[in-house]
């Protein structure tokens, strides 16, 4: 079992944990520099930072409109659809969406929809299941009264949505100076909008429930999801790395470049440090000899240090890795 010099693992002028701050001047403690000498294997426990979900609700719309095409004469065979929604367009304030805090609760807002552009993928089906072509029409949900889309019942002109938000919402910051402005960030599945934000999400799923093909037109139901989203960290059980599929070329070649493309997938072999107890990893970054290996075994609040042996290989990789 190797001892730390008290020396080599007293105070420093950086900043470390508390974890840390406790152990430095402790002669009899012995260290690990995970800096020099990252520990390998699985942990037990990871730490996460992940989007949580603080509350959400929905809301289910429909309207009927226009495809946006000759359907006989563009798609002559088609005979039925589907609809995914492709985005979501909306400005904020105004007749558009407005956001709220509730006068005497603080932690909970009112979202105000309405005026909602909406672009959907509209696939068409011949009577075989067989996709003929695919249209991208445009409609409002939650229009003004009077346009052609509006229904007081199935798709009125606004709705209001009481949501809790205990860490509030994002706000958009102007590039010139400017007083900074709340809005929901829409999640869809364009290259600018597919992931989610701090704050208020908003998203919608779609489903054609008929196909008009003397008129043109189709009848989407629209589900509108508001959420309250807030990244945090966390401490989940680990069940192992995930084993990713691959996919081989089949060759007789038997060159280094052949028997690593034949070989195994490279996955990086470092793992990530217990910060809690009972492992306390944080407490490896400490200024130690640099040995070689893995297997790194504690017992109490000493640290077991194998005999220093040559460097391992690169985990992964096939032949030749």
């Amino acid at each position: 079992m190797a001892k730390c010099k008290s020396g080599k693992c007293g105070c420093r002028a950086r900043i470390v944990s508390n974890m840390v701050q406790s152990m430095q001047g402790d002669s009899g403690a012995c260290c690990l520099d995970v800096c020099t000498n990252p520990v390998c294997g699985s942990p037990t426990m990871l730490s996460l930072m992940a989007p949580v979900i603080y509350d959400e609700i929905g809301i289910n719309l429909c309207a009927g409109f226009p495809v946006g095409t000759d359907i006989a004469t563009t798609y002559p065979t088609a005979v039925s659809a589907t609809a995914k929604v492709v985005n979501i367009a909306y400005t904020s304030g105004g007749d558009g969406v407005v956001l709220e805090a509730i006068a005497g609760r603080p932690n909970c807002y009112v979202v105000t929809l309405a005026n909602l552009t909406v672009t959907f993928a509209v696939n068409l089906y011949d009577e075989n299941c067989r996709l003929v072509g695919t249209v991208y029409p445009t409609a409002t949900y939650l229009p003004p009264e009077g346009e052609a889309t509006y229904d007081e019942d199935t798709n009125p002109s606004s709705v209001e949505l009481e949501i809790f938000a205990p860490y509030g919402v994002g706000y958009e910051i102007p590039a010139a100076a400017g007083t900074p402005r709340p809005v929901i960030n829409y999640l869809g599945f364009g290259q600018d909008n597919n992931y989610v934000r701090q704050g208020l999400n908003l998203y919608g799923i779609a489903k054609a429930l008929n196909l008009e093909l003397d008129d043109n037109t189709i009848t989407v139901g629209l589900t509108l999801v508001l959420q309250s989203l807030y990244f945090s960290g966390y401490r989940v059980e680990n069940a192992g790395r995930i084993n990713t599929p691959k996919g081989s070329l089949i060759t007789p070649d038997n060159t280094n470049c052949m028997k690593f493309v034949a070989g195994d997938l490279l996955d990086l072999a470092i793992k990530p440090l217990e910060l809690g107890p009972p492992k306390c990893e944080e407490r490896y970054k400490e200024s130690c000899e640099t040995v070689y290996g893995c297997g790194i075994g504690a017992v109490d609040d000493t640290v077991v240090i194998p005999t220093p042996t040559t460097p391992p290989a690169v985990e992964g990789g096939g032949a030749g890795a």
